[in-house]
């Protein structure tokens, strides 16, 4: 056993130096985690600036151009006093809107002030150009208005009749958010998880593929199989190496995390993004694991790859495993089951999920993380070393 241990020790060693040697590909894995990390930090600032921005917008008072407004006062009265600016305009609003001129208009007809007082419907006219994004936001506050003044007028109708306005309103909808701040962090931080899981997929999918497509593409993987080491002392020495360096750069993004949450302004998008070190710690816990299995079925596809290049290929489609669960959760962030904790990747997926967003946490939800990650990986590396030294492997037929 001690000579087992040594062997492998051996292994690493030899495939550490081989790695600090490729310092192209050690600059691209490290510059993975930078790469991540600023597209969260990117798309956080553009947020937080685009709801600034529409802040600003919706504090401006909203101007609405009106035909006819000496025709109906008590709607117009409404309108400025809930803070829109009423702007008298021509009978040809319609073609102003359509040429450009005014983003929206409202259109009341000449007999609304005799409808109003008999008490018949009005038809107004809101024109406005549905292709205007920037407008959707006046067009819903002048719209709610208008619906909000219809409801109170018709409920004074009611009443001056002596009935009561419940009877056209028997239900009434009061909407409590019970929501944390820090659980409505999730439409920040929803893409989070994946950016984490793929860096340790992907992180050290060259240094796989090299080490083994790469060795027997270049003759060298049979001077290692005929050294007194065994298959499973040069399989897991491969393995470590590629697994040590995928938690260094899982170290690298979680420290950079780190730096983002406490200076990226979540406050401003009324956000209480409470990520402490302890999370974090628990994060990179759980990316250990992804970590483990990861780099174990990397060495299994790179096996059968013909050369360096098919390696990298195969490796690439790869990527699209932890994906698809991870695309599932994230466009369907209410589906649970009590069984995706025991599905891999999808049970680290929910794991830091929860982590970040203050969720429910509780040990056993780590160990079935680990306990499957652990199986899979064993499962896949005794795989490879039983694989290693067939002729269909060593030279690629």
């Amino acid at each position: 056993m001690r000579e087992w241990f040594m062997n492998m020790r051996i292994v690493l060693r030899k495939e550490w130096c081989d790695a600090l040697r490729d310092s192209k590909s050690l600059r691209m894995a490290l510059l993975m985690p930078v790469y991540f990390v600023g597209v969260f930090v990117a798309s956080s600032l553009f947020i937080i600036h685009m709801s600034n921005q529409s802040r600003a917008t919706t504090s401006e008072p909203i101007k609405l151009a009106v035909v006819g407004a000496e025709f109906l006062p008590p709607l117009i009265d409404w309108l400025q006093e809930r803070g829109v600016k009423v702007d008298a305009v021509d009978d040809d609003a319609y073609q102003q809107v359509e040429r450009g001129d005014l983003g929206y208009a409202l259109i009341i007809p000449n007999d609304a002030r005799e409808k109003f007082a008999t008490g018949e419907s009005i038809e107004l006219a809101l024109v406005f150009d549905a292709t205007n994004s920037k407008l959707q936001g006046s067009l819903h506050f002048v719209r709610q208005q208008i619906w909000n003044w219809n409801a109170r007028m018709g409920s004074l109708r009611l009443l001056s009749r002596g009935i009561s306005p419940g009877i056209t309103n028997p239900v009434y909808i009061r909407d409590l958010n019970i929501a944390s701040d820090e659980k409505m962090g999730f439409f920040v931080m929803a893409s989070l998880p994946m950016l984490l899981i793929l860096t340790a997929f992907i992180s050290s999918v060259g240094f796989s593929a090299d080490m083994t497509a790469g060795e027997r593409e270049r003759r060298s993987l049979e001077s290692l199989l005929i050294t007194p080491a065994s298959s499973a002392a040069l399989a897991i020495g491969k393995w470590f190496t590629s697994f040590s360096l995928t938690l260094s750069v899982l170290l690298v993004e979680v420290v950079l995390l780190a730096v983002a949450f406490a200076y990226v302004p979540f406050k401003e998008l009324g956000l209480r993004v409470d990520v402490s070190v302890v999370d974090l710690a628990c994060v990179y816990v759980v990316l250990i694991s992804v970590a483990l299995l990861a780099t174990a079925l990397q060495f299994v596809i790179s096996l059968f790859a013909r050369n360096f290049k098919d390696a990298q290929t195969y490796m690439g489609l790869m990527v699209f495993l932890p994906m698809v669960p991870l695309f599932y959760t994230m466009f369907n962030p209410s589906a649970y089951e009590e069984w995706f904790r025991w599905v891999p990747v999808l049970s680290q997926q929910v794991l830091v999920k929860d982590l970040l967003l203050g969720g429910d946490v509780a040990p056993f939800h780590f160990f079935q993380a680990w306990i499957v990650a652990i199986l899979l990986a064993i499962l896949f590396l005794y795989y490879t070393a039983s694989q290693l030294r067939k002729p269909k492997i060593v030279y690629g037929i």
